[in-house]
């Protein structure tokens, strides 16, 4: 009993100390490098004029987090993703879920245009074999940003799967 007191009383001795240690935030750069893909967006096959869905990206959790909701407007098919700086692996890390049951993670990182995410290990619905998966996301001049989307059996030759130009919606 004597122990567990002291054991107590060093706990609430300490608290003081362990509260003033500054929390960590996400104010650096590399939390902010996906914010241009913040908005809400009527996102297009790009080139053209074919509305392909609606996307909502926010920043939660005292902006640690990003938020994407994808509602497709050609199917009846909805997403999203939890989209995070890992500090600790120092890159971003991205996980979608969908309406077919579908969960991909990817990892990846900044480039001076935009963000590039891979998944090594895709197991999607359709696909006969695991796959790669890469997003490039673009930052365009125009506020648009484009959604480069491939696939790949090894890594190394790439099939564009989709290509998507957000714009702001109105």
């Amino acid at each position: 009993m004597r122990q567990m007191l002291l054991a107590l009383a060093a706990l609430v001795l300490a608290a003081p100390a362990l509260a003033q240690t500054p929390a960590p935030t996400c104010e650096a750069p590399e939390h902010r490098a996906f914010d241009f893909w913040l908005g809400q967006w009527d996102v297009y096959v790009t080139g053209g004029d074919q509305l392909a869905g609606r996307s909502t990206i926010a920043s939660e959790d005292r902006g640690c987090v990003i938020t994407e909701r994808w509602e497709s407007a050609r199917a009846p098919f909805s997403g999203r993703s939890l989209n995070i700086y890992d500090r600790a692996e120092r890159q971003w890390v991205q996980v979608w879920m969908d309406s077919q049951g579908d969960i991909t993670r990817f990892a990846g990182g900044a480039t001076p245009g935009g963000m590039i995410l891979t998944a090594p290990n895709d197991v999607s619905p359709g696909m006969p074999a695991p796959h790669f998966t890469r997003m490039t996301f673009t930052r365009n001049a125009d506020g648009t940003v484009r959604q480069h989307g491939e696939a790949s059996p090894d890594g190394e030759a790439w099939t564009t799967t989709y290509d998507f130009t957000y714009r702001p919606r109105r």
